[in-house]
């Protein structure tokens, strides 16, 4: 370990090349300079120089760690050598060469933010943390488990099946569209100039003690925490896939994969009856259900009690909730997988209706359905939204009945849902992952009086693999700044200066970052004005 910073002092960029291939080289990663705070003005064009900065609440935003039984026959790792990759583009990544250490990178993130300094411009410390989903790969019952022991602290191993590693990367698997960490010629060296990490996978496999997160943190329900892959129904064919003992290594003989794209939402299992290998059956594979998700969260240790879930969440068979974070500031946590399938977002009407009533709660002045002003006796509060899905993403208008049974039809998209938190004022920041790629964008409202600011991380699974520090500063002047800032875990950039632990976590940076699909050279890491940024909005009541 190298210290805790942020990419104030210092970011994380390509090197050297160590590894050349048919198609692009393989960088070692290297110390860059810091990047500091972009002030964006655009919802608050007038705003001067603040007077006292006051720090209300300041907090840790984590998304999209996928944490992943590489070993499971519920995947479809082929699909990802499909050579038109466009006409799949709904499927994929069905592979990454460094899934099989997404927890390590994890566990360093959160050791990492254990230690983070004060906040530069106030001087606060983090008070909580909030994960807005994907925490998982593939709606698996061990992969749940293996994020709750980690969040929490203990013994944890992302090991499934037998004794011997039973995934696609193994030598003995004998594929080479797979990279081989123990060294053999694949596509990935050849192509692309992988270097050999010999025992990397017997390493990734092995039991470590997780440090656990010493900070109250809340969760929320993704599309890889509903479906299988994020994308399929959970069927009665692919449960028994996922905990038996036969593991598809390519599609059925005569299955046009282009054609048949939509089918793999209702019918998983139609991909994986081609050629297949034996694997070691594991119970622990099974998917979960909503329910389970919660009730697994009311279990874990840590507070508050249920990371943000209740047992209202459970009588209701809901996962949308409420968190008063303070006095002053309210998390609304959104679900926004639709159980119908398919990777993009929607919420269902009764949570729109749901949504619209604990806005209200916190506003002492809203505009209704019908453009008439309400006046309430409620106190203020300002409102962040969280989610899984951003804006753009709620796009998913399937209307299929809900495996467990709590159907919220019809689907409400995107921009409806901004019409609803348009009409109320408090909201000043909207959180959300899925992308895997930084964003800030400004959401004005349609009477052109301020918006909100949506701020989308990117995620722990791929490259950058950062986390974002949020702060809400009150600045003297009727204006709140919104300060975003990106950190990198403490891991040193090269694995040779780095041992256990951190050696596994530095090793999934860089392959993150040598991942030809969604590497250092794609639009992961944004613009410098998505990244460490200070977004301003007028400040929506007098306190």
């Amino acid at each position: 370990m190298t210290g805790a910073f942020t990419t104030l002092d210092r970011t994380i960029a390509p090197g050297d090349v160590v590894g050349r291939g048919s198609e692009g080289v393989y960088r070692r990663l290297s110390i860059a300079d810091g990047e500091a705070h972009v002030r964006r003005l655009e919802l608050a064009p007038g705003a001067g120089s603040p007077i006292e900065r006051l720090s209300i609440l300041r907090f840790l935003h984590l998304t999209d760690a996928q944490i992943t039984d590489v070993q499971s026959p519920a995947r479809v790792e082929f699909l990802d050598r499909h050579a038109d990759r466009r006409a799949l583009e709904h499927l994929l990544p069905a592979h990454r060469p460094h899934e099989s250490l997404q927890i390590h990178a994890l566990d360093a993130m959160i050791r990492t933010v254990r230690d983070l300094p004060p906040s530069p411009v106030t001087g606060a410390s983090v008070a909580l943390a909030v994960s807005t989903g994907d925490v998982v790969d593939n709606q698996q019952w061990n992969e749940l488990v293996w994020f709750l022991t980690l969040i929490g602290g203990g013994s944890v191993a992302v090991d499934s099946g037998g004794p011997d590693f039973e995934g696609v990367q193994s030598i003995a698997w004998k594929d080479p569209a797979y990279w081989h960490p123990d060294g053999s010629a694949d596509a990935y060296a050849e192509r692309w100039g992988f270097p050999p990490y010999p025992g990397l996978l017997d390493e990734a496999t092995r039991a470590f003690d997780a440090a656990g997160l010493d900070l109250p943190w809340i969760g929320c329900f993704g599309n890889h925490e509903g479906l299988i892959q994020g994308t399929s129904l959970t069927t009665a064919a692919i449960r028994a896939i996922a905990t038996g003992a036969s593991k598809a290594v390519a599609a059925p003989p005569g299955l046009v994969l282009e054609a048949n794209v939509e089918r793999f939402v209702a019918e998983p299992e139609s991909f994986l009856a081609g050629p297949s290998r034996p694997v070691t059956a594991d119970p622990s594979r099974r998917p979960f259900s909503r329910r389970e998700f919660v009730e697994a969260h009311l279990r874990a240790p840590g507070t508050p009690d249920g990371h943000g879930f209740t047992t209202q969440s459970l009588r209701d068979r809901t996962a949308h909730y409420v968190h008063d974070a303070t006095p002053e500031v309210r998390f609304i946590v959104l679900d926004t997988a639709n159980p119908g399938g398919f990777y993009e977002g929607s919420i269902g009407a009764r949570q729109a209706e749901w949504l619209e009533r604990r806005l209200a709660e916190v506003h002492r002045s809203y505009i209704d359905a019908d453009g008439r002003r309400v006046e309430t006796s409620n106190a203020d509060r300002l409102v962040v939204i969280c989610s899984h899905h951003g804006l753009d993403t709620l796009t998913n208008d399937l209307a299929l009945a809900d495996p467990d049974g709590a159907d919220d039809l019809p689907r409400v998209l995107g921009p409806a849902v901004r019409s609803i938190v348009h009409r109320f004022p408090n909201v000043v920041l909207w959180i959300s992952g899925h992308s895997h790629e930084h964003h800030a964008i400004p959401r004005r409202a349609p009477s052109g009086d301020s918006g909100f600011w949506e701020l989308s991380t990117g995620a722990i699974a791929d490259w950058p693999v950062q986390a974002r520090v949020i702060e809400l500063v009150a600045n003297g002047d009727r204006s709140l700044s919104i300060f975003g800032t990106l950190v990198d875990h403490a891991a040193p950039p090269d694995p040779a200066d780095a041992e256990g632990l951190w050696r596994l976590a530095s090793i999934h940076r860089e392959l993150a970052a040598n991942d030809p699909h969604r590497g250092w050279d794609s639009p992961a890491s944004g613009e410098a004005t998505d990244r460490n940024v200070e977004l301003v909005v007028p400040a929506p009541f007098q306190a």
